[in-house]
């Protein structure tokens, strides 16, 4: 009978022994999870739609430079754009065996104060301009714009716009 009690004894403090060092290595588990996902900024990046911060792209009368404006730009901290387009090659890169139409973009990017509700690119040329001298691309016909928005909660926004020329 003694035996057998020891027996139980023994058995008993075994299973309190793995409950204890189970819960254990179970909370420090969950706080080390816990302090990874703190740690972590959010890099998710949500799609917005144009309208949905008043976006708009124009063109000037001769096609010749576009810029976007942003008509409800409260929350928003930066922003990155892209402009994407087709034109005409040069002769030039005719001459070295380029296709006829290439790929052209512009990138930047904006900060935008707090409190401000309206943001308004500059004018951004569909070529490049070297000393006040700007060589215009041809054939132009629509561009597309990307923006990356950051907003002042730190996530991060993706709206996409596109406009016939």
């Amino acid at each position: 009978m003694l035996k057998n009690t020891n027996v139980q004894i023994f058995i008993g403090v075994a299973i309190i022994v793995a409950v204890l060092l189970g819960a254990y290595f179970f909370i420090t588990a969950k706080s080390k999870k816990v302090e990874k996902v703190a740690s972590e900024p959010d890099t998710t990046i949500h799609t917005l739609s144009p309208e949905a911060i008043g976006l708009s792209i124009e063109a000037k009368p001769d096609n010749k430079a576009v810029k976007f404006i942003i008509k409800k730009a409260e929350g928003i901290k930066s922003i990155e754009y892209q402009l994407k387009y087709e034109a005409d090659s040069t002769a030039q890169e005719r001459s070295e065996g380029g296709e006829d139409r290439v790929e052209r973009g512009i990138t930047g990017e904006a900060t935008i104060d707090a409190g401000e509700s309206t943001y308004e690119s500059p004018w951004l040329d569909l070529g490049s301009c070297s000393n006040n001298i700007c060589r215009y691309d041809k054939g132009v016909t629509s561009v597309e714009l990307t923006l990356k928005i950051i907003k002042s909660d730190k996530k991060i926004y993706q709206v996409e716009d596109s406009l016939k020329l």
